[in-house]
């Protein structure tokens, strides 16, 4: 007969119990056996289990604890609750496994677990696993910035990359030359690492680009746009032909604006097909195809033979040659709507980039409806932000940027005004890990083309120009579009002074 137990009192279905008492007993208990203590006296021990006679269990903490145990029955709303609700400190948990005593090997594999979990944690968009001369550095990119999370010992080195070209399906034996690869986590059907390893002076490095779109929000207002610049981006999204292309450096959210211009877009009537390297989001009603240049499937020969699947919305991942560019030229002009994006700094440049790839400028003002510069800057977190004066550093730093300036007098704020005026400001805290900083939003500047902008794209006007004529009609530059966004306590001068240029 199976023996009864009391039921875990009620505090603590609502109630954690103290972080030192439930880490008397190892958290891969509470996983994998939904075990854990809520009470420790001198005398007597208290531990909550869904199965308070598993033998396994049992046996484990008799090994322990020399104390009296007492059992509770546990429920798995209560082990969720306990799950959720702990916070674990995941550098110590690593630190942990990393210690090799004599005769003991490293648990590599849970440690290589432990690592990804701990990027997925704290919203890393890229891990890096980099040796140095005597330690393993591990580094997370988070919001843009790389950040120092735990230093590992060299003896686990090899192991640990020998771990990850596992899981990538990589040569374990190949050390001297670089190898690409993927990851599809187990359990988590939306997120995949893309895996890169390059030889340096101190061993084999790893860079690791997390794609995630579990809790992705790609709608416009989530990015950042406006009410403004998002009824701009609908009006041309909505033409029945022509192109939108977005520009930035690597990493400046390009990709995520097309998508959510593609997610308006989706419906029943439509084919919307896509070519990435790689592709970041699994998209419901797109076909989606993957750039794979070792067989030969280019973005070029790849539009070429999409261009055959009867598409009505294209979107190309990235313009990088001429071939590509006349080609999706030809598409947006023969009916067809294309989304794509091209690495310049600003939106202007984008018109001129595409006549030095050999697209003729009158095929340039006949299909490129709209053109969407950007970048993105750190959020000011909302947990530690306080109202604050500005640094005399960076005082000094605004008067510095002619730029920056010219678009204060436009705003009629002058310096005295700034030294005078508080703004949003980031304290550090535990949830932006003492930055200051939490999450991020886009900076935009969308050059629409008119007659104008016509007249000197013919005349093959430079940039500059261009960008002159385009602010007579209303075009406000990223750099204004992020100065508004600091008077709204959304971002900060030093963010913006981070990702913009002196022009």
């Amino acid at each position: 007969m199976q023996k009864t137990h009391s039921p875990l009192p009620e505090k603590f279905k609502t109630t954690l119990p103290p972080k030192e008492i439930i880490e008397l007993m190892p958290r891969q208990l509470l996983q994998e056996f939904g075990a854990f203590i809520f009470s420790a006296s001198k005398n007597e021990i208290k531990i909550a289990a869904l199965d308070p006679e598993n033998s396994t269990l049992k046996d484990f903490i008799a090994e322990r604890f020399t104390d009296k145990i007492s059992w509770f029955q546990a429920t798995q709303e209560d082990i969720d609750f306990i799950l959720q609700n702990y916070k674990r400190d995941f550098k110590e948990e690593i630190l942990a496994l990393t210690e090799i005593e004599t005769g003991n090997t490293t648990n590599i594999v849970e440690l290589g677990d432990l690592i990804i979990e701990y990027a997925l944690k704290e919203k890393a968009s890229d891990i890096h696993i980099e040796p140095t001369r005597n330690d393993v550095v591990v580094r997370f990119r988070i919001d843009g910035i790389l950040h120092t999370m735990v230093v590992l010992p060299k003896e686990i080195h090899a192991a640990l990359i020998a771990r990850f070209k596992i899981l990538s399906n990589l040569r374990i034996d190949e050390f001297r030359l670089p190898q690409d690869g993927r990851i599809e986590l187990e359990n988590k059907t939306s997120t995949s690492l893309r895996v890169s390893t390059a030889p340096t002076l101190y061993g084999e490095k790893i860079a690791m680009r997390i794609l995630d779109d579990t809790h992705k929000d790609i709608s416009i207002e989530h990015l950042g746009f406006s009410k403004e610049q998002a009824d701009i981006l609908l009006r041309n999204a909505e033409k029945p032909f022509g192109m939108i292309v977005a520009s930035g450096p690597t990493g400046s959210g390009k990709t995520t604006t097309l998508y959510s211009l593609l997610n308006l877009l989706k419906k029943d009537g439509i084919n919307i097909s896509t070519l990435e390297d790689p592709i970041e989001y699994a998209l419901d009603g797109a076909n989606q195809i993957q750039i794979n240049t070792r067989i030969n499937l280019s973005f070029a020969s790849g539009l070429r033979s999409l261009l055959r699947q009867d598409p009505d919305v294209i979107m190309i991942g990235e313009i990088r040659d001429s071939e590509t560019a006349l080609m999706a030229a030809d598409a947006a002009l023969t009916g067809h709507i294309v989304f794509t994006t091209v690495h310049t700094n600003d939106a202007p440049s984008v018109l001129t980039r595409f006549i030095e790839m050999d697209v003729e400028d009158f095929m340039v003002v006949s299909v490129v409806n709209l053109v969407v510069g950007q970048r993105l800057v750190r959020k000011v977190c909302e947990h530690c932000a306080k109202l604050q004066k500005l640094e005399p550093v960076i005082l000094k730093k605004i008067e510095e940027r002619k730029d920056i300036m010219q678009i204060l007098e436009k705003m009629k704020v002058s310096l005295s005004d700034l030294k005078d005026k508080t703004f949003n400001t980031g304290q550090g805290c535990e949830a932006c890990l003492d930055t200051g900083y939490l999450g991020r939003v886009g900076m935009f500047e969308l050059l629409e083309l008119n007659k104008e902008i016509h007249d000197m794209v013919l005349e093959h006007a430079s940039p500059e120009k261009i960008k002159d004529t385009a602010e007579a009609s209303g075009f406000k530059d990223m750099t204004t579009d992020g100065l508004e966004k600091v008077f709204a306590g959304i971002t900060t001068f030093e963010e913006v002074l981070r990702t913009t240029r002196n022009t």
